[in-house]
Formats: C-alpha cells, sequence, structure tokens
C-alpha cells in the first residue's frame, strides 16, 4: 500500500514538552480536578469502565468490545489496559458509515493517555479511517516510531478521491513512559498536542472531515481494510468531542493527571532484540541459530539436552546481527537452547530457553508446514503460524513474499519475524524469494541459506526439496543457470519424495494476474515459469508448491499438459499468509481440482512411502486433504 500524506512539523516550537524522570514512590498518581472537556464518547479503562470483554462508553453508547486479551490492570501507577499481544485492542464499530451520530464532523479532538512500549512505522490509539493509494478518508491519532501523529481528511482537501495528512510531532517519546496525547482539529487548523503542549501545526486540511463509505473504529490499533497493526504498551483513556478543544483545556485536562508523566520507564536499561532468537538450516547433526538486536553484543549460545543447557558457543565479536552454528548434534533429537547478549557496558539480554529437533532419519516420519505471501498482515500472520506451531511440524517452507517491501526493516522485523517468533524461534524456516523482496540485501541478512541462497537445496528424511528464484531478473530458459543447475540436482537425487517450490505459479486459475479472465482469455498461470515444468515432469517431481497468488489452489496431476492420474505433478498454490486475497477466474481451468479463497496453511506428513495432506483456514478448519503412496 502505498500513502498519499504529507509530513509537517510544527514551525517556531523551542520549548522542550517532555519532563525529565524524576523520582517517584510506587504508589498511584493524584490526580487533581480535571476540566469538563464535553466529550461525545469517553472510555476509561478501569474496574468501572471494563467489565468482561466489554469497555462502556461513559458519556454515550459507544460501547466497546475488546480483541485479543488484553489485560486490566488496575494497580500502581494507574488503571490501565496492557497490550502485549499481536491480537489485542478493543473495537468499537466494526464498519462506520459517514452518517454515523457519533462521528465528529466539522471539528474533532481526539485526546489519550497512553504509554508506547515498542515504537513501529505505523500505530493507533485511536482511528476511523481508510488510508488505500490513492485514496484516504477520516483520522487517526497515532505515532510512528520516534513521535506522535494526527492523520485527518477532510472535504476541503479533497479532489475527490479523499487525501490524508499526516501531521508529525516534533518531541521524541521514550518507550515504556506515559503521555497525554491530543490531535485537535477546528476546521481549518490541525493541532497536535503532548503532555499538554503544542507539539505542531497544519493548515492542509479544510472544511468537514471526510469519512469512508465504511471502515472500522479501533482504539489500541492502526487498522483499515487492508492494514492491521497493533500497539504495544497501554491506554488509561480515550475521549473523542465533536469541537475544538481549547488549548488551555487540554494543558490543564494533562495537568491533572500530570505525576503519571513523571513515572519512569518500564523499559529496562541494556539490550533488546530487534529480533528474537529464530532458527534456520537443520541437518541432522547441525542447527543454525540466529538474532537481532538494537545494539552491538557478543553472546553466548547456551544448549543441550535438558535446561540449563551444558553446552556452549560464544561469539566474541560485537555486532547486531547474531548467527551461529550448532554442530555435532545427535540425529532426530529435541535439544535446549538460549541466547544470552551482552553489551559494551555489561549489561546482559538474556534471552528465554526454546528448543529445537535436528532432522531425522530416512526411515523416521516427519511433517512440515506450507505459507506464502505474509507481506504485510501481522495479525493474520500471527493467527495462521500459531496454527501451524500446534501442529508441531519439524520444518516450515515458505513460498515468498514474506514481507511487503524488501526495503522496508521495519516490515522484517515487525511483520514477518514479530508474530511468526515463537514458530520461528522452535521450528528452521526455509524460504524462497518473492517479487516483493526486491532481491534486497536483507533477504540474505534474515536468512542462512546454502549459496547462492536464491536458489538452493536440501533433504529432510527421505524427501529432497529444491527452492529457486522465479522473479522476471532470473533466467529459466534452458540456457539459465537456476534450469541447468535443477537439472543436474534433480537427476542426482535419490530421494524417495521430491519437492521443487518457489514464488510464482506455472498453473493458476487466477481471475486477472495472467490476463482479465472476466473480460478476455487468460494464460492460466506465468509462463516464464512453466518453462520448468519439463524438469518436473522429466524427473517425476511430486509435487510443486508456490505463492504469488493469494488463495488456494490444487491441480490434478498435470502431464504433457493435461490431467494425468498416475504419472503426473501436482501443484498447489499456497498464498495466503497475510497478503490481500485475491479470487479465481469465472470458468474452472482443465487443471483445478480444489481451490479455496481464505487465509490458511498447508500442513504434510511423511512417512517412508505415505504422503498425507491437509489445508487449514485461519480458524484452524480442515478444509482439503488427499494421500499418495509409494512402494
Amino acid at each position: 500500500m502505498t500513502r498519499n500524506w504529507v509530513k509537517t512539523v510544527g514551525a517556531g516550537i523551542t520549548a522542550a514538552i517532555f519532563i525529565g524522570i524524576a523520582a517517584f514512590q510506587n504508589q498511584s498518581t493524584n490526580a487533581a480536578p480535571r476540566p469538563d472537556l464535553n466529550p461525545i464518547a469517553h472510555w476509561v479503562f478501569d474496574a468501572e469502565g471494563v467489565t468482561g470483554n466489554k469497555v462502556a462508553d461513559r458519556v454515550g453508547k459507544l460501547t466497546g468490545t475488546l480483541l485479543g486479551a488484553p489485560q486490566l490492570v488496575t494497580t500502581s501507577p494507574t488503571a490501565r489496559l496492557e497490550l502485549a499481544n499481536p491480537v489485542d485492542g478493543v473495537m468499537l464499530q466494526e464498519r462506520v458509515t459517514p452518517t454515523a451520530a457519533f462521528l465528529p464532523k466539522d471539528a474533532l479532538s481526539a485526546v489519550a493517555w497512553v504509554r508506547i512500549d515498542q515504537p513501529t512505522e505505523w500505530g493507533g490509539i485511536i482511528g476511523c479511517f481508510q488510508d488505500n493509494k490513492p485514496a484516504g478518508y477520516g483520522f487517526v491519532l497515532g505515532y510512528n516510531k520516534t513521535t506522535f501523529q494526527f492523520g485527518l481528511a477532510s472535504q476541503g482537501a479533497s479532489s475527490g478521491n479523499g487525501k490524508i495528512t499526516y501531521l508529525i510531532g516534533q518531541a521524541k517519546y521514550e518507550p515504556g513512559k506515559w503521555y497525554h496525547v491530543a490531535g485537535v482539529y477546528d476546521g481549518k487548523q490541525m493541532r497536535l498536542y503532548v503532555n499538554g503542549q503544542l507539539d505542531g501545526t497544519n493548515n492542509e486540511q479544510s472544511g468537514p472531515v471526510l469519512y469512508a463509505k465504511a471502515a472500522p473504529f479501533v482504539i489500541g490499533r492502526y487498522r483499515d481494510e487492508n492494514e492491521d497493526f497493533p500497539l504495544q504498551g497501554a491506554i488509561k483513556e480515550v475521549m473523542l468531542c465533536s469541537h475544538a478543544i481549547e488549548p488551555e483545556l487540554i494543558a490543564a485536562h494533562f495537568e491533572a493527571d500530570k505525576p503519571l508523566a513523571q513515572v519512569p520507564s518500564t523499559i529496562q536499561p541494556g539490550p533488546k532484540f530487534v529480533v528474537e532468537p529464530y532458527l534456520q538450516y537443520a541437518t541432522r547433526t547441525t542447527m543454525t541459530v540466529m538474532w537481532e538486536t538494537e545494539t552491538p553484543c557478543t553472546a553466548v549460545v547456551e544448549y543441550g539436552l535438558k535446561y540449563p543447557p551444558d553446552q556452549s558457543v560464544k561469539v566474541e565479536k560485537a555486532d547486531v546481527m547474531g548467527e551461529v552454528q550448532l554442530s555435532n548434534l545427535e540425529p532426530g533429537t529435541k535439544y535446549i537452547y538460549r541466547v544470552v547478549c551482552t553489551d559494551a557496558d555489561g549489561n546482559k539480554l538474556e534471552g528465554k530457553p526454546l528448543t529445537f529437533m535436528t532432522a531425522v532419519d530416512t526411515t523416521d516420519a516427519y511433517s512440515f508446514t506450507v505459507i506464502g505471501d505474509t507481506q504485510r498482515n501481522p495479525v493474520v500472520t500471527a493467527r495462521v503460524a500459531k496454527l501451524m506451531w500446534e501442529r508441531r511440524p519439524n520444518f516450515v517452507i515458505h513460498c515468498g513474499d514474506v514481507v511487503d517491501d524488501g526495503t522496508a526493516k521495519w516490515q522484517w522485523t515487525g511483520d514477518l519475524f514479530k508474530p511468526c517468533s515463537e514458530l520461528f524461534g522452535r521450528v528452521p524456516v526455509y524460504p524462497c524469494i518473492g517479487n516483493h523482496e526486491k532481491n534486497n540485501p536483507q533477504y540474505y541478512k534474515y536468512f542462512s541459506l546454502p549459496k547462492p541462497e536464491y536458489y538452493y537445496s536440501f533433504k529432510y528424511g527421505n524427501a529432497e526439496f529444491f527452492v529457486l528464484d522465479t522473479n522476471t531478473r532470473r533466467d529459466l530458459t534452458e540456457k539459465g543457470e537456476q534450469y541447468q543447475w535443477l537439472d543436474k540436482a534433480l537427476a542426482a537425487s535419490e530421494a524417495k519424495w521430491k519437492f521443487c517450490y518457489h514464488h510464482h505459479p506455472p498453473y493458476s486459475s487466477d481471475d486477472d494476474d495472467f490476463g482479465n479472465s472476466w473480460k478476455g482469455p487468460t494464460k492460466s498461470g506465468d509462463l516464464r515459469v512453466r518453462t520448468l515444468v519439463k524438469l518436473y515432469e522429466k524427473y517425476k517431481v511430486d509435487m510443486v508448491f508456490n505463492g504469488h497468488i493469494h488463495v488456494y489452489e490444487r491441480t490434478w496431476p498435470i502431464r504433457d499438459g493435461k490431467v494425468d492420474e498416475k504419472n503426473g505433478v501436482i501443484y498447489v498454490t499456497s498464498g495466503g499468509g497475510g497478503a490481500t486475497l485475491e479470487n479465481f477466474a469465472p470458468t474452472p481451468a482443465f487443471f483445478k481440482q480444489e481451490g479455496r479463497v481464505d487465509y490458511h496453511f498447508c500442513y504434510i506428513t511423511i512417512h517412508q512411502g505415505t504422503f498425507n495432506f491437509k489445508a487449514f483456514d485461519q480458524e484452524g478448519r480442515l478444509f482439503d486433504q488427499f494421500a499418495l503412496k509409494k512402494e
């Protein structure tokens, strides 16, 4: 998604607005008398305001519903709602139309007490908006990685498509500290306040607020129809007004709970994981452990058959990226490991104990899961990753487009590794590269794969997997490097089961990626990639996985351009890891056997000559399965 936004900061603001950390005893703050801001909705996260999974609106009827499992805390320093999980938040209404009586129209003010524990590129405190190229509608009070921000679209700034301006604050917030934040719009000017002080203005918007035909209204998330990013931290209260609050009233409202802003940060000093420890490239006797920290650290990877581990490997060179290959391990064996990092000041970061299992023997049973196109939807990705972890696979294969924009570091850390931390911390992941990675160096930084990395193979149990880069920069013809490598690698393989995977589909029933099927003919797949089919059929590859099309599709066994149930190759599109879902052509292709438009993953179990395949949707419901047998 591309935003139509303008970064602006207040001019002439020179005074620092943050109160330094002062001595503060471990007791609740004493509130001063509050001014009446005359809100149209007011949510307070205390024992009176939260009952069960409902959050009361103290002045109206806009009751909220808790999302996920946020924790209501009523102890020092203030009653609050702790948002710690990717699915946590408060849903006010799922689909709000412009005529909703509770929406501010000619002017608005959104006021909140909030604590941001983990900065993100896009974060929301309260919002009812849609921000999708080229259109932008509604409003959102939120934050980015360093400052607070206030986004708004108005009728006066619209050229017919809508336009959101993001007013970016000047003062940087400190993670783990409480802040009083307010976004104010009077029909002519946007203003952002932090801790009672003006932090920025913008005059690009004018007239009534311009809302989308339908948009979610949420607290604690930055959410529109194709994005959903959680706030990680806590919220004390949120207030919404249909008028522009005067500056002196904003300041007075802050002063009422000013001691809260003096509470020291909940974030402890020392190194932090940017990416928690995760696993790469398992063999029968080795396992690679990787991680990333905010600041350069030395490290020790402890491992063994029990806890505390009795073996270790040291990383003497300080770096933000860590990578260690554990060797001389026992095949098919469970190990416990932990990463301990130390920064230049001697502060330690102790990772939690995790587990892994080395690769099994050729006669043993094993399983793996398949996912593709996670892109930029951490909530769905977290949901699917949790379901995959519940199946306890031996490893995961990813069919590409692991992120939406390979150049954006925060998408790697926030959209991929964070929601998959439990899964990737215990199960190695083997990716292929998609078009959205843009061949960016970060792909090669975050994954440790056999050279040249954009194509490689690996063995597991009695199967061999061949991984390819099918992006347009690669030559897939018979003269191409990958084609010639695959020809030799398949010819040399003695594995009982052979699987290939890459991002783009040789066969697809998609409705518009390979020609608009609603108005004319379609190529029914990527013809560049179909050159590889000759090798798949020549060497009797059992199955080919791909992503790119954001659906689930399983073909009949195909050989020589037609269905051949005895000798054909099965192609599975698994593009349901989080990217915006797509659709099928209005008429079925000759090869289409099963299809579903939903977020999903595939689960495969193998024991010697028995292959079982299952596909589960985002709710964990089985929707497709079949089995293969070999002598």
